[in-house]
């Protein structure tokens, strides 16, 4: 199985893929701090499949960085 991570409002089709959900975390991690320096936030959303074409909308997980810096992870 992928991860795929919905970065923001990004649509699905544009999701970027990983070979495992520590990896996608490390990235959104990465991100969302380097945007945190600037004031702003960043959301996303993991989606478990197979492939691309087996994506659905409704998310696995949902991803933020919380007040102290730590990614929180909740299953949707």
């Amino acid at each position: 199985m992928k991860t795929f991570m919905r970065l923001g409002g990004a649509y699905l089709s544009d999701s970027l893929e990983f070979d495992a959900k520590h990896l996608a975390l490390a990235e959104f991690r990465r991100a969302a701090k380097q945007l945190h320096r600037y004031g702003q936030t960043l959301q996303a959303s993991l989606h478990i499949a197979p492939d691309r074409d087996s994506l659905v909308e409704y998310p696995d997980y949902t991803v933020t960085l919380g007040p102290r810096g730590g990614v929180q992870v909740q299953r949707a």
